[in-house]
């Protein structure tokens, strides 16, 4: 399949997506005046979902063909495969991230950059809540997770993580150890089961390389555990995808050139 292939079927499914939640406005704003309507209604979902489950489909072909190759081209050791992921034992034995009730990975991706082995990929968390009478899922994490290579062994496992972290209480058995730097503790909350591993690590020169990089982003996880470093990024997005309402154009490499920069400013900043 052609990229120009590929636009043109994206189109015909932007078109049948909004047909359908035409379907649903109207049928909404109808249904007091007439019940029948609510055939509409359901019509309306079914087209809204089948388009969406289209549109994935469309983007796994275009990030086999086209995703894959770029990043080749930048990377010529890449390893990437978009309908894999890390397994959830592997990522929650990382204590990274929380359990949650559903959990997905895709967009695996694996390289050496700056003489670092890396791997990457999509997670998606989701926590289902019931009253009772309603049931509401709510996404908690959706984002690039990270394992990169550490150049040593760290004698204690220490958790730099998002202010107020203590609250999900998923990091049990460490303790949370306060930094002399009043703005970073106003950021982060730092697990560790031993002080000295901490003070050790956190220099004040690496304090304010994290501090800076949040400003990148702002909801990040870092764990440094043995010889691995881990990190999880709260983008709120899936990498890759195609966008049902933003256009298939050259952006998509920009958006693989800002993966693997991103690779690198994490490897600098761990350096």
């Amino acid at each position: 399949m052609t990229l120009q292939e590929i636009k043109n079927k994206k189109e015909r499914i932007k078109v049948m997506n909004l047909a359908g939640y035409f379907l649903l406005i109207l049928s909404f704003v109808l249904f007091m005046a007439n019940p029948i309507m609510m055939v509409g209604f359901l019509l309306g979902g079914i087209l809204v979902a089948m388009t969406t489950r289209q549109l994935k489909n469309l983007s796994t072909t275009f990030k086999e063909i086209f995703v894959r190759d770029t990043l080749k081209t930048i990377l010529p050791d890449a390893e990437y495969d978009p309908n894999k992921g890390f397994d959830k034992e592997t990522v929650y034995a990382t204590k990274i991230l929380k359990k949650e009730d559903r959990y997905s990975s895709e967009d695996y991706l694996k390289g050496t950059i700056k003489g670092r082995t890396f791997e990457s990929a999509d997670i998606h968390l989701q926590d289902v809540r019931s009253n009772g009478k309603s049931t509401t899922v709510v996404t908690v994490f959706q984002g690039r997770f990270f394992m990169i290579d550490a150049k040593h062994k760290f004698q204690e496992d220490v958790y730099v993580m998002p202010n107020r972290s203590w609250f999900f209480g998923h990091l049990d058995g460490l303790k949370k150890v306060d930094l002399e730097s009043i703005h970073f503790n106003r950021l982060f909350d730092v697990f560790s089961k031993d002080d000295h591993s901490v003070f050790y690590l956190l220099t004040p020169s690496f304090m304010e390389k994290i501090e800076e990089f949040s400003k990148v982003a702002r909801r990040t996880m870092f764990g440094f555990t043995r010889n691995r470093i881990y990190v999880a990024i709260d983008t709120r997005k899936d990498a890759f995808d195609l966008s049902m309402y933003k256009p298939v154009d050259d952006s998509f490499v920009e958006d693989i050139k800002k993966e693997v920069s991103l690779i690198e400013e994490l490897i600098e900043l761990i350096a």
